[in-house]
């Protein structure tokens, strides 16, 4: 990997470079999309998964308390899980067309449309769902949490199953895509 550099995009607990999976979700959707060995998926996760934990853990040595999403007040589960699987699958398609496309390859805005698409997931998702879009984000800081602060994990299972599930179906449209047979 290299140091960060112009048109990287830099994003909670991890750092997307030319078609290097950042997150979970990605690293999922880049192994199903066939551009990521399965060697190397679980590495990633777990690196990942760690990166977080550290980072909320450091956030809760220096704040002094810890925190961890959970989904709106008036949130349904369902609901919750839903929104993180609809801006997941958003973002992981996001990803995919423009840092692991053949058709887009070589291009300097990646980093801007997987930002906007962040800030959107979040400003329209978040206070439905407590806004996480990626297994690490909702796991490190739950498991500072439960740990450090008293908390549980019992919302944990919102921010596997809907980032994966978006994740997964991410890349199949994806596939669906780049098929030549189907392209208009």
């Amino acid at each position: 990997m290299h140091p960060p550099r112009a048109g990287d995009c830099v994003i909670p607990g991890a750092l997307i470079v030319g078609g290097l999976p950042p997150l979970r979700l990605v690293s999922l959707a880049v192994y199903l999309r066939g551009k990521l060995a399965a060697k190397d998926v679980l590495p990633y996760m777990v690196a990942q998964i760690l990166g977080a934990t550290a980072a909320a853990y450091i956030s809760y040595l220096l704040l002094g308390q810890t925190f961890a999403p959970s989904p709106g007040a008036s949130a349904a589960t369902v609901g919750a899980v839903m929104v993180e699987l609809l801006f997941t699958f958003l973002l992981a398609l996001v990803v995919l067309n423009t840092a692991t496309s053949k058709h887009t390859q070589g291009n300097s805005y990646y980093g801007l449309a997987i930002g906007f698409t962040i800030v959107v997931a979040a400003f329209a998702g978040g206070g439905i769902s407590g806004g996480a879009f990626n297994p690490a984000v909702a796991a490190g800081p739950t498991l500072v949490n439960a740990i450090c602060g008293g908390g549980t994990l019992g919302n944990l299972w919102i921010y596997l199953v809907g980032p994966f599930l978006g994740g997964a179906l991410a890349a199949f449209v994806f596939k669906l895509q780049e098929t030549p047979e189907l392209s208009v």
